[in-house]
């Protein structure tokens, strides 16, 4: 190595500059051309025109529908916030991002995974357009979550669970659903022993002093003094019977 540098400090000046120039040149014209290619794929953006920008924006907010879709929901967020808030496109972005949670929701709820179903429909936010659909989901699912609770209940713990469901009903304004479980508990109660008819009359009268609907007393009231002489009869069921039947017919007055 020391013979060899000694062999090229002793050439002749103009030949030292000529062979470091020949080395060093093309060097820098690479490293120039490295920089100039990064420069401009860094800078492409500014060199854009207005329709081009549009367009790309365009197919940012096209690729998150398409995810959005085949329900890929993260591409499709990924995509939608691709498009800046100057965009006409923007607030489009932002409602489908916004959509995301309830489309999650709906999916686990089809495919009954009540649990995840809730933890999206929860996270949808009060901004969001699906936000009133989200909640009326979240209703339901908590009747489903009582509902398998009360198909493996007996007894008073059956009782209560019905009382539950019937509360629901009420505050959601489901008077269909409500119908049912009336009707439910009146078949329940024909089918029992007297003992636990007895529980259920007791059940019934509670039930109805905390009824609203003249409709549904009425109907009550028809229902007992149709079946009045059977419980009359019974010495178990004969004073939970002519009080139900007293309070309903005070409250229809």
């Amino acid at each position: 190595m020391l013979q060899r540098n000694t062999v090229v400090l002793s050439l002749p000046q103009t030949l030292k500059h000529n062979l470091i120039m020949n080395w060093i040149v093309p060097k820098r014209r690479l490293l120039g051309t490295l920089l100039l290619a990064l420069l401009l794929s860094n800078c492409s953006g500014l060199f854009e025109s207005e329709a081009e920008r549009q367009q790309r924006l365009a197919q940012h907010f096209e690729q998150g529908m398409r995810l959005f879709e085949q329900k890929e929901y993260t591409g499709a967020v990924e995509s939608f916030r691709q498009v800046p808030p100057e965009s006409a496109l923007y607030n489009r972005s932002l409602a489908m991002i916004r959509r995301v949670p309830y489309q999650r929701g709906r999916d686990a709820y089809e495919e009954q995974r009540y649990a995840d179903a809730s933890r999206q429909f929860r996270a949808v936010p009060v901004s969001a357009a699906e936000y009133d659909s989200a909640q009326n989901y979240l209703r339901e699912i908590e009747m489903i979550r009582i509902e398998q609770q009360y198909r493996d209940s007996r007894g008073d713990r059956r009782r209560e669970l019905l009382s539950q469901l019937v509360q629901k009903s009420r505050e959601n304004s489901d008077a269909k659903r409500l119908d049912e479980l009336l009707e439910r508990g009146r078949k329940e109660m024909m089918g029992s022993m007297p003992a636990e008819q007895r529980a259920w009359l007791a059940w019934f009268r509670e039930t109805m002093e905390e009824e609203t609907s003249r409709t549904v007393r009425q109907q009550m009231l028809e229902e007992m003094m149709q079946n009045f002489e059977q419980f009359a009869a019974e010495p178990t069921t004969r004073a939970e019977a002519i009080e139900l039947v007293a309070n309903l017919k005070l409250s229809l007055q």
